[in-house]
């Protein structure tokens, strides 16, 4: 593509590069339009004689035809695009869910010249909800690009994006302290677990106190994971050691013990364990509180079927100073 000053006689068939306004400084023909005849009247009407116009070589794509093929290259189940206008399109997650991004990919594909795409920050919570629908914007940003360049942005589209969806699960909250403690740590504890699951479309189905012992939160774990989608543990004291009691009952129960820690504040002390098929998230103690933190990252994750393990939970120390 070509930027260039042409007579007025030879605009015909070539996209005005700026708006053209009149003596009043009032647009009468946007920037990006093919010029026509009608279009080259209105241009002399308002006295100009020259204009700036972009020339496309043979092979170039016009933006709008380039951020068509590009968005539906880079569209996946559940995530459908916009009509493009202006080289632009936007996508949108037709399902509840958590997104995904490619973060190495993306950095390539923002890297070659003309294209740009921008997404919400990966493993947001979306959904088709107003406000929470669109995942990512793509935006041609000169007139026009070189066929080989969207051929390269094509080949590094598909699986750049992903919403894996949330569906409806059973959780469960095992509470853990002193039993003259119980009612007290449920007021604390249940509130705010109740809103994060029913956010991301799960049921708090179940919530449950034991006493601070071993055999007593072994017990309780096995009881319900026989019935429940996931476990959430929380009580008087956040897991201090891999060793501590709550990691000892889990192993008791059969559960894998992951992790222990995180580079997340509030949130350090956050534990993972898995049964079969089930995540158990040992929530610290800044779970009492509504205010974002450790858990509000990992739970939709873990919900939609993710399994976490070191790597990613060390991950989100880049951001995890909350």
């Amino acid at each position: 593509m070509r930027i260039q000053t042409v007579p007025i006689e030879q605009a015909e068939g070539h996209l005005l590069v700026h708006n053209a306004v009149d003596g009043e400084g009032r647009k009468v023909v946007a920037k990006g339009t093919r010029l026509g005849p009608s279009h080259v009247a209105v241009l002399r009407q308002v006295g100009l004689t020259a204009v700036d116009v972009a020339v496309l070589e043979p092979d170039d794509v016009h933006e709008d035809e380039a951020a068509r093929l590009l968005a539906e290259a880079v569209a996946t189940a559940h995530v459908e695009v916009t009509r493009s206008a202006g080289g632009r399109v936007n996508l949108h997650t037709t399902v509840r869910g958590v997104l995904h991004v490619d973060a190495g990919r993306l950095l390539a594909f923002n890297e070659l010249p003309g294209i740009t795409l921008a997404t919400r920050p990966p493993h947001t919570v979306v959904g088709p909800e107003r406000g929470e629908s669109r995942v990512a914007t793509l935006k041609i940003i000169p007139y026009a690009v070189p066929k080989r360049v969207l051929d390269e942005a094509i080949r590094l589209a598909p699986g750049l994006i992903e919403v894996r969806p949330l569906p409806a699960r059973r959780v469960a909250l095992l509470i853990t302290g002193d039993p003259a403690a119980h009612a007290r740590l449920r007021r604390q504890f249940e509130p705010p677990t109740r809103a994060r699951v029913e956010r991301v479309g799960s049921e708090l189905a179940t919530v449950e106190a034991v006493p601070f012992d071993e055999g007593a939160i072994a017990a309780a774990v096995q009881r319900l994971l026989a019935s429940h989608d996931m476990l959430i543990v929380a009580g008087q004291t956040s897991v201090m050691d891999e060793h501590d009691v709550i990691p000892r009952a889990l192993r008791a129960a059969g559960a894998t013990f992951e992790l222990h820690g995180a580079p997340v504040e509030p949130g350090n002390l956050l534990a993972l364990a898995y049964a079969p098929g089930k995540p158990i998230l040992c929530a610290p103690g800044c779970a009492r509180s509504p205010a974002h933190n450790v858990v509000d990252m990992v739970l939709p994750r873990l919900l939609a079927g993710e399994r976490l393990g070191r790597r990613e939970i060390a991950a989100l120390g880049l951001g995890g100073l909350l």
